[in-house]
């Protein structure tokens, strides 16, 4: 690849932005750099959301970690934030029909993580042999302990939106993130011909309008206000209204803990509360970014992350009660759905066909009153007390008499009282 370094800047920057950009569009990202340095601003964020509770067991406890760069790379100069599109016209296709599920959008191509890291790894390849010297560097997506989305918006890669996710043009939030922390002195800001751009309903940078909601979502004490954090949403917070399980605490401001994303990955038994506000969704939730007006407008990834499988996008959800561990890595390993295992999976989709409330699902849940999980029997117990039906009713009645985990057995119980059934004490 022909070196593209402004001979201006070579002595400030041992890579320019026109030259990392360069780079990075070969590698299909969008990419802005900027000085390493703690992100002081995210301090009292991030402690006030500690304190709140707000945050769920994913993230890093420690919340320097979180903010400076050099805690995960020593000697480090730079922080270089990438973006990789990920819409794709696959989107369009409709459900198959049947009992099926979901995933959220993010997991129905290849793994993210692994998708994105070996970008930003070619990247920082394709960096030292431009530098001609040893370059430290480090490579992190989503799952290092720094706020991708705080360090990006930072260094001029996009905007944050009322619903605490980063945009960037053209693609709106529909993009993954990863940092590239290196030692080399790389000139800050966006890459040349990646500045922002308004998509959707903007048009010429106005912002954003919608109608609000029925809702009003509260601002905290002595923040700023919203209108001058999010002013490319203007006043539409259609993202905030349209959570099922209303995780937003304030715009931008979200309750991990309620959120049906972590929810549907969180191991246990799912609390009672997220089980009919989880429809048929098996692995995340992309309501808050598909109610967005911006990301309407928002252009398809130019090269798909990988083929489309409409067995991976929309499951069936018999078949997911009963797949073994083999199977599931076979069908759903490449993806970023796999990392929690086939057991998540299984109660999820025993919740969703309680969703369903189809009858047909009835002899395929009754085996699971007796699965050596508690998580499984909760949630297969749910779900027959959902469709109900003699058949499904008297199974659980047998399961709840057997039962010996105290908080499943109380959840067969609390179902069968309401369906006006005798049951033994305790």
């Amino acid at each position: 690849m022909p070196k593209v370094r402004d001979s201006s800047d070579a002595e400030r920057w041992e890579i320019s932005r026109r030259e990392l950009g360069g780079y990075a569009t070969a590698l299909g990202l969008t990419v802005a750099a900027m000085p390493a340095q703690v992100l002081r601003r995210m301090i009292r964020t991030l402690e006030k959301r500690k304190q709140a509770g707000w945050m769920c067991d994913f993230e890093a406890g420690d919340i320097l970690d979180r903010v400076d760069p050099a805690r995960s790379l020593p000697g480090v100069r730079s922080v270089i934030a990438a973006a990789f599109p990920y819409r794709t016209a696959a989107w369009e296709t409709p459900r198959p029909p049947g009992l099926r599920g979901v995933l959220s959008k993010y997991a129905w191509g290849e793994d993210y993580h692994r998708v994105l890291r070996a970008r930003l790894e070619k990247l920082a390849a394709l960096l030292t042999h431009a530098a001609g010297r040893p370059v430290s560097w480090r490579a992190a997506v989503d799952i290092g302990p720094l706020v991708e989305r705080a360090f990006a918006e930072a260094a001029g890669l996009g905007w944050i939106g009322k619903n605490g996710c980063l945009f960037v043009e053209p693609h709106g939030s529909w993009v993954f993130l990863g940092l590239l922390l290196t030692d080399l002195r790389v000139e800050p800001g966006p890459a040349p011909g990646e500045e922002s751009v308004e998509i959707g309903g903007g048009g010429d940078g106005a912002p954003i309008d919608g109608p609000g909601g029925e809702r009003p979502i509260p601002i905290p004490a002595g923040d700023p206000e919203p209108e001058a954090l999010f002013s490319r949403c203007g006043s539409c917070d259609k993202c905030l209204q349209a959570c099922p399980t209303q995780a937003f605490v304030a715009p931008g401001a979200l309750n991990a803990n309620r959120c049906l994303s972590y929810v549907t990955q969180m191991k246990g038994i799912l609390p009672k509360e997220f089980r009919r506000k989880m429809g048929t969704r098996i692995w995340g939730c992309d309501i808050c970014q598909a109610v967005c007006p911006v990301n309407r407008g928002a252009e398809p990834a130019p090269e798909p992350a990988a083929d489309f499988d409409s067995e991976v996008a929309f499951p069936d959800l018999i078949r997911l009660l009963t797949l073994s561990q083999r199977a599931f890595r076979r069908r759903f390993g490449s993806t970023a759905a796999a990392w929690r295992g086939v057991h998540v999976i299984r109660r999820n989709a025993a919740v969703a066909l309680g969703n369903r409330r189809d009858a047909r699902a009835v002899p395929h849940l009754v085996p699971l009153l007796n699965d050596p999980r508690p998580e499984i029997r909760a949630a297969a117990a749910w779900a027959l007390g959902e469709i109900g039906g003699q058949t499904a009713l008297a199974a659980l009645a047998e399961a709840a008499a057997r039962e010996e985990e105290p908080r499943v057995r109380a959840d067969m119980q609390t179902i069968l009282l309401a369906k006006g059934m005798a049951v033994k004490p305790f």
